[in-house]
Formats: C-alpha cells, structure tokens, sequence
C-alpha cells in the first residue's frame, strides 16, 4: 500500500487511529482470522466520509465494519483498508418521539435512550451485540421485532450518488436483506426510528 495513501489517511482521522497489519481476531466475536493491510477506526461522520472517498479515489479496496459481531476474516487477512465504525461515531439524540443514532452506536444504548424517553417499540434490540450501521444493512432482529418494524429512514453514503436519505420502504427490508446488501461498497451512516 502507497505511503502517499497511508498519510493522507492519517490526515484525516489521526495517526493514532491508523494501524498497519492490525490483526482482525481483536475486532470479530469470534476471535480468529489474519491481519488487515490497513485499520482505520475514523472519529466522525465527516471523516468517515473523507476515508471512503480517498479509498475510491485511489482504488483501494477498503470493508466498513461495525462491532464485528457477524464477522469472520480469512486467514490469509485483509487486502486493503478496514474501517471501523465504533463508538467513536455512536451519537444518539432524541428529537420530539424520534430516536437518531450515529452508524456506530450499539443496539443496547438505543434502546436504553428510547427507554428512558418513555418511547416503545426498540426493546427487542436490547440483546443484540452490533451496531445501527450493521443492524441496517441486514435488517437485524430477535425476540419478533426487526428494524423493519422501527426505522423511518437512514442516511447512506453511496458509491455514486453520494449521501442518500432512504425511507423504510425504499430499503425493502426482508429477513435478514436490505438493498444495501446488493452494494457492497454502500456505507450506513445514520439512522432515524420512531
């Protein structure tokens, strides 16, 4: 991987938050798989969106992961950037009866804040170990609900387009599938459920 590239990314997020050959097994549940060339673990929306783009423009392959709670890496490692959506993006805000939470945001702090502000409907969510951005993409779910059944609309960062706001329908939410599924390079940014 290019220095060039490897500084610039530091620019944007940190040296700190730059590692080179981290090891994957300290970021997936399951504790196993190689090293990614580059983990990048960004501090905000804006710098996510920075990383993104310079992967694309200097075509670097680059995965967005979350908690890693669904996540198994190969042996052999990553190819190319790892960025990390965490707690360093994981804002929740509560406007009027609405809950928005940040990509990064756990699914146990949401529902807490939607408890403590008398709003129903997220409880189901309690026990699941991911984040907003991952819980999207699949459309996670347990104990009967799924976030089909609570999310109004999501901030997106696509490939081509740029930021997107879609609606519920327009995710066409399925078990376990969002169209989000089908691109792969499309990045959750935010979520908004009533």
């Amino acid at each position: 991987m290019d220095n060039a590239f490897i500084e610039k990314i530091k620019e944007v997020v940190g040296e700190k938050y730059v590692k080179e050959n981290e090891s994957m097994a300290s970021h997936c549940t399951f504790r196993c798989g190689g090293n990614a060339e580059l983990f990048v673990t960004p501090g905000s929306i804006d710098e996510l969106t920075q990383v993104v783009a310079l992967c694309r423009e200097n075509d670097v392959e680059f995965l967005v992961i979350g908690n890693g709670s669904n996540l198994l890496v190969k042996d052999e490692g990553y190819k190319g950037v790892i960025i990390e959506v965490n707690s360093r993006i994981s804002f929740i805000d509560v406007i009027g009866e609405d809950v928005v939470a940040d990509a990064g945001a756990k699914l146990s702090a949401v529902a807490v804040t939607a408890m403590e502000n008398d709003l129903g409907g997220f409880e189901f969510a309690h026990g699941i170990p991911g984040n907003i951005g991952g819980a999207v993409m699949m459309n996670a779910g347990a104990y009967g609900g799924e976030m089909k059944q609570v999310l109004t609309c999501v901030r997106i960062l696509f490939p081509e387009e740029g930021v997107k706001t879609l609606t519920n329908e327009e995710l066409k939410l399925g078990y376990r599938h969002s169209i989000l599924s089908e691109c792969p390079e499309a990045v959750v940014l935010s979520a908004t459920m009533p």
